[in-house]
């Protein structure tokens, strides 16, 4: 196939300026069906919100936020997390279809001695005796190849070899053993640097046999154009003794018919309805690449279909005859021929990329390839969708496995429409997908047999009281550690507010406030806080290590669970680019990141009423939260325009008004860089920074006495 990338024809750029604009219609036309489903499902959402009626009023009164993650998920307004595909739950199904009668499996075969060596010993142990092997040497120069062909004969007799005294090429080659193919059998084509599994032939010819107008078929490989795993277009090494073993998830994966631009030649069945049709490979291609999209484009004319051997892992070297100068030259060439006859190819083939219908196939696969390819246990994040100090913390952490060797790591999500989200990260791809159910998840994962188990946050699960049986089953006998970017382990209520809004320190264990439970819901019953805490108890004992950014934390963590004292580490996140003084002088009130009610939101509001300086949120507010101007809330930032922002709003104070106990606190770093005072109350990460700090203030008093934070701020800009 050839690489839709290098395809790069001037007269293509009228075609492909046409075909955008063309997609740019389809998508109006999409929007406005997308406004008549809309309409036509409002009665459903109306039923939601009836029978949501008892949660929606309790949210209005208290403004939980585990109830208003609930809520959002219930409504489908989970977070937006980027594009993802739903895995089907019956991805790993029986494939019962019956192979195809007849096939002729052609070689072109030219030098490459040990790529050819080893797919003849593959072959000797993987084939029937019914399947014809025609071997083609094409003029090879090493006297190692004819004595190689003429051994394998010998032991599979249903093989021959056709001799070209001179080397003519990959498209002499094929028409040659296409010439000598019995006129009612099928053919596969097999490249000598192809890596075939166990038990490949059957499932490569089964769409043939279901169906009798696919022409061709290629099977899922590492390196394989736009059927590359786990990346569309970008090969990846996979050592020879791994293909089996990548092999065996895709042979667990339901077959299904999916249709794609062109076969790719590496290994690819051809039908012999369409190979009478078409004929052979045009000769016009020369020495290779290219001939088989033309031979595809003329079948797709004659009504044949291109499709996935979804069920099928073939490895790939590439390269093993041309070398990547004289592909690179081939490809050139034979692209200008392609894009002369069949000017919509590369835009057929980038909007299948761009779609990738396979897409739940390919994460099943990339998690096996990372298996397979992993020389240490994968590290397995649960994570949430938030964004925030807990995703920058994860994302330096996966950097640091990745810069480190690791192929990919594996990160579940919670906190968006679907039950968890499942993501194959590497240094230069991301495959995701949706997943319903944490069975699924565990059938995904099942090729990961060495794993390291890390939660770095679930806060916004749709099932939270699964949560620790989950990180117990995903962990199994592997490590599991515990970073404590949150206090979920200790209370659905995440950040420990009460439900009246108050942080009282670690609930007991017979704590009743609602806040510190799981109400019933979905079918699913309710889950009281000791309940809670003995699940998690569980998870914090099977723990290698937890780790906290704070010693609030450890104190913390060390209150609610005592039996973890001899395995919590404190390690405070590290502080890069943080701000640049600032000139003194300013007279208004610095609140900076995003504010929720845990973040302080109604201590705002009401120090809004009292104060007369201007209020200034650097970041976004939650929105059921108001600032009256002259206040401002300016929106989102970025660390390196914090200093600039607050000399442009005449900041005198940062003020730091979370009435929770943090676990880390950048805002309070990263304010405390500027060089101007930074006020807190007595809680948590924050409360333990600034009473060290030269510049930090401290409030004992309570959240709610405002008299008591308005005199503080007057007091310290006077």
């Amino acid at each position: 196939m050839i690489p839709h990338h290098l395809l790069s024809v001037p007269r293509r750029s009228r075609s492909v300026l046409k075909s955008l604009v063309a997609r740019e219609v389809r998508v109006a036309r999409l929007e406005c069906s997308s406004t008549r489903a809309t309409l036509a499902a409002l009665p459903t959402a109306w039923g939601t919100v009836w029978a949501s009626r008892a949660d929606i009023l309790r949210y209005l009164r208290t403004g939980e936020d585990a109830l208003a993650f609930e809520l959002r998920r219930r409504f489908g307004l989970g977070p937006p997390l980027g594009a993802a595909q739903p895995i089907p739950p019956d991805i790993f199904a029986d494939n019962p279809m019956s192979q195809a009668a007849r096939a002729t499996i052609i070689v072109p075969v030219f030098n490459a001695f040990e790529d050819t060596a080893r797919l003849l010993r593959q072959l000797t142990e993987t084939l029937a005796r019914e399947i014809g092997i025609l071997l083609v040497d094409d003029g090879s120069d090493d006297p190692r190849i004819a004595p190689l062909l003429h051994e394998f004969t010998t032991r599979v007799p249903s093989a021959r070899v056709l001799v070209h005294s001179s080397n003519q090429g990959f498209v002499a080659a094929v028409n040659t053993g296409l010439n000598a193919v019995p006129k009612d059998s099928h053919v596969i084509l097999l490249n000598t640097d192809a890596l075939p599994p166990a038990n490949w032939v059957s499932r490569l010819l089964a769409p043939l046999a279901e169906d009798n107008d696919v022409a061709s078929v290629t099977p899922l490989s590492n390196n394989a154009e736009v059927l590359s795993i786990p990346r569309p277009g970008t090969p990846v090494e996979l050592a020879p003794e791994f293909v089996t073993a990548v092999d065996q998830t895709a042979a667990r994966i339901g077959a299904r018919l999916v249709e794609m631009p062109t076969g790719i030649g590496f290994c690819m069945a051809l039908n012999r309805k369409f190979l009478d049709r078409v004929g052979g490979f045009d000769t016009a291609f020369g020495r290779g690449y290219g001939e088989e999209v033309d031979w595809c484009r003329k079948a797709a004319m004659a009504g044949g279909r291109h499709v996935v051997a979804t069920n099928l892992f073939v490895g790939h070297r590439g390269c093993a005859s041309f070398g990547p100068a004289r592909k690179r030259a081939q490809v050139a060439k034979a692209g200008r021929v392609i894009a002369a006859r069949y000017p919509d190819y590369a835009d057929a083939v980038l909007d299948w990329e761009q779609r990738d219908p396979i897409g739940p196939e390919r994460l099943a696969v990339s998690l096996a390839w990372v298996a397979a390819t992993a020389t240490a246990p994968v590290p397995v994040f649960i994570a949430h969708a938030l964004g925030g100090g807990a995703e920058t913390a994860l994302r330096r952490e996966i950097a640091g496995v990745l810069s480190g060797g690791a192929p990919a790591v594996v990160i579940l999500r919670a906190g968006g429409t679907a039950t968890w989200r499942v993501e194959v990260q590497g240094e230069r791809f991301t495959v995701i997908g949706d997943v319903g159910s944490a069975g699924l998840v565990h059938r995904l994962l099942a090729p990961i047999a060495r794993r390291h188990v890390v939660y770095s946050c679930a806060v916004g699960a749709a099932d939270p009281a699964s949560v620790p049986e989950t990180l117990l089953r995903l962990a199994g006998e592997q490590r599991l550690d515990i970073r404590m970017h949150d206090y979920f382990p200790v209370s659905p209520s995440w950040n420990l507010l009460a439900g009246d809004g108050h942080y009282r320190g670690i609930p007991a264990l017979d704590e009743t406030d609602p806040a510190h439970a799981l109400p019933a819901n979905a079918g699913r019953p309710g889950l009281s806080h000791r309940e809670w805490r003995r699940r998690w108890s569980m998870v914090t004992t099977a723990a290698t290590e937890i780790t906290v950014f704070a010693a609030s934390g450890k104190q913390l963590i060390e209150e609610a669970y005592p039996h973890v004292a001899g395995k919590v580490a404190i390690r405070p996140h590290r502080l890069d680019g943080l701000p640049r003084k600032v000139a003194k002088g300013g007279t208004n009130i610095g609140i900076l990141g995003g504010i929720n009610r845990a973040k302080g939101a109604q201590v705002l509001e009401g120090l809004a009423t009292r104060t007369a300086r201007q209020i200034v949120v650097i970041g976004e507010m939650d929105g059921q939260f108001r600032l009256p101007p002259p206040h401002v809330v300016h929106g989102r930032y970025k660390r390196a325009e914090i200093s600039e922002l607050s000399e442009r709003y005449g900041i005198g104070l940062w003020f730091i008004p979370s009435i929770c106990p943090e676990t880390f606190s950048f805002a309070t770093h990263e304010t405390l860089a500027t060089g101007l005072p930074v006020m807190s109350f007595d809680l948590g990460a924050q409360g333990e920074t600034l009473r060290t700090a030269s510049r930090g203030h401290v409030l004992c008093t309570p959240p709610d006495d405002l008299a008591a934070v308005h005199a503080e701020i007057e007091r310290l800009l006077s």
